[in-house]
C-alpha cells in the first residue's frame, strides 16, 4: 500500500508530509523579478479552503505520521508479496527521512473517509510506486506474515488515475503517478473486509528553489470483516481526486 498512514491489511490510507525549499540566488537574476521566494513547509501545502468539498482539517504531525508508518512498514517485511517483484519499497525508503524541519503535513476527515498531504524535500522513488503498481503488479497479493493479522490474505488491485492536466504546471513537474487501490482482506476465520482509497505522487520544481516531493492520499472507510463481504464505498470520485492532486500540485509550486 503505498499509501502511509494506515494498517496496509485495511489499505487505510496514508501517509503526509510538506516540504522546506531552498532558494537558489545567482548573480544574474533577473533584477526586477529575481529568484523565487524562500518557503517554509507549510507555505507549500494546500490551505484549508483548497480542501475536497466535504473534507475539514484535523490534527496531524509529521512525528505522528512517521510513528504511525513504523508498524505496517516492519511488517510487511515479513509478508509474502505475489508476485515478488510487486513488493512495495518506496514508503519504507521514505519515511525514516521525514522530520519537521524538512516536511509538513495536512490532515482533514469526511464523512466518507481521511485525506493526507505531504510536501518534503525528502525525495519520494516515484519510478517505485510505478513498477509497484502497474503491468504485472496492477493486482497483487500479500500475505501477513506476523502480528495479529499472521496468515491474513491481501488482494490489492490498482487503477490508474489520470494525472491532472499539467497546463502551465508542466514544466514544473519532473515526474508523477496517480492511482485508485481496491483492497480486499480475506482473515484466517473467512470473514472479509474492503476499503477503497487514492494516492498520487509528484516531484516539482520552483524557479530557483529545490524539488519538492508532493504526496496525497486518500482513504475511504473499511467495511466490517464479515461473511459475505460487503462493498466499500468510493471516498470520492476518479476526477475528484485528480482535480485535488492538481492543487496540491499548484499549492507547491506557486
Amino acid at each position: 500500500m503505498h499509501v502511509l498512514v494506515r494498517r496496509r491489511w485495511s489499505a487505510a490510507a496514508i501517509i503526509a508530509a510538506a516540504a522546506v525549499m531552498a532558494v537558489v540566488a545567482g548573480c544574474g537574476s533577473d533584477p526586477v523579478t529575481g529568484p523565487a521566494p524562500s518557503a517554509v513547509p507549510a507555505d507549500l501545502l494546500m490551505s484549508p479552503g483548497e480542501l475536497p468539498a466535504g473534507f475539514t482539517p484535523a490534527q496531524l504531525s509529521v512525528a505522528d505520521l512517521v510513528a504511525g508508518n513504523r508498524g505496517p512498514i516492519e511488517s510487511a517485511r515479513s509478508a509474502v508479496v505475489t508476485p515478488p517483484e510487486c513488493r512495495p519499497t518506496a514508503d519504507a525508503d521514505l519515511n525514516p527521512q521525514l522530520t519537521a524541519a524538512n516536511s509538513a503535513v495536512l490532515a482533514a476527515r469526511s464523512d466518507g473517509g481521511s485525506l493526507v498531504e505531504l510536501v518534503s524535500t525528502a525525495r519520494r522513488d516515484i519510478d517505485a510506486d510505478i513498477r509497484s503498481t502497474t503491468g504485472r503488479c496492477a493486482i497483487t497479493t500479500t500475505v501477513i506474515g506476523s502480528g495479529n493479522l499472521r496468515g491474513a490474505r491481501i488482494v490489492t488491485r490498482y487503477t490508474a488515475v489520470p494525472t491532472p492536466d499539467s497546463g502551465e504546471r508542466g514544466s514544473s513537474v519532473q515526474e508523477s503517478t496517480a492511482m485508485r487501490s481496491m483492497v480486499t482482506t480475506t482473515l484466517t476465520d473467512g470473514a472479509v473486509s474492503t476499503q477503497i482509497g487514492f494516492a498520487g505522487y509528484a516531484i516539482v520544481t520552483r524557479p530557483g528553489a529545490a524539488a519538492v516531493t508532493v504526496q496525497l492520499t486518500v482513504g475511504g472507510e473499511a467495511t466490517p470483516a464479515t461473511k459475505p463481504a460487503t462493498g466499500a464505498t468510493q471516498p470520492m470520485t476518479d476526477a475528484e481526486f485528480a482535480a485535488a492532486f492538481g492543487d496540491a500540485i499548484s499549492a507547491a509550486t506557486r
